[in-house]
């Protein structure tokens, strides 16, 4: 019996890996310009769209808990004012508690509120974490779309969340990013300071932080 293949669809009505041509197919076909191309391995179908497969990054990471920070992300929005900003708490290996924050006010950010924000925190976490030198990054949110879009596994029907799911995706090559959700207003001190933190920087950041 032959071999299935696996799809990797680079550009179509979703992106990802597909496990069947039916799947496939119903994702690429009458979509202008489909990209999209069969495989014998997950690992070449990932290789494909530029990511990794857990597998891979599993070798070439093995990080202990020194190596990995977490980082709590929130955001907010003030539509009286123009502004959405991020609020991140980043709890280290050491015990240090670092808070960072900042605003911003870019017309196409502003159409999806808080969530813009809460992006922007997540992507400063990354960068963060990379710079600081930690292999591992335990991203926790509370809005679906930052692990989501960053997995692949919704749709990025605008330029905000394109742009979010191909920057979370390239950080990937140095930093071993997990995501884990967290309830929001459910009592979580960490989550609860994260969105304390991002509503005061709608009105006293100065811009987003410089890494």
């Amino acid at each position: 019996m032959a071999k299935k293949k696996v799809y990797a669809v680079k550009k179509g009505r979703q992106i990802g890996l597909f496990y069947s041509w039916d799947e496939c197919s119903r994702s690429v076909s009458g979509y202008p310009g489909a990209e999209y191309k069969g495989f014998a391995t997950e690992e070449e179908a990932s290789a494909y769209l530029g990511v990794k497969t857990q597998e891979t990054e599993a070798k070439d990471v093995r990080e202990s808990d020194e190596d990995r920070v977490i980082a709590y992300v929130d955001g907010s929005y003030d539509q009286k004012i123009g502004k959405y900003s991020f609020g991140c708490i980043l709890l280290t290996p050491g015990g240090e508690i670092i808070k960072e924050s900042g605003n911003g006010d870019n017309p196409d950010s502003l159409a999806i509120r808080n969530v813009a924000g809460e992006m922007l925190g997540a992507m400063y976490a990354a960068q963060w974490a990379i710079r600081n030198g930690y292999k591992a990054l335990e991203l926790r949110y509370d809005y679906a779309g930052i692990e989501k879009w960053a997995l692949g596994e919704w749709k990025t029907n605008n330029a905000l969340t394109q742009k979010y799911a191909e920057y979370m995706k390239s950080r990937q090559k140095f930093l071993r990013i997990t995501y884990q959700k967290v309830k929001a207003h459910s009592g979580d001190h960490y989550n609860e300071e994260a969105d304390k933190l991002a509503k005061e920087a709608l009105t006293n950041g100065a811009g987003i932080p410089k890494i």
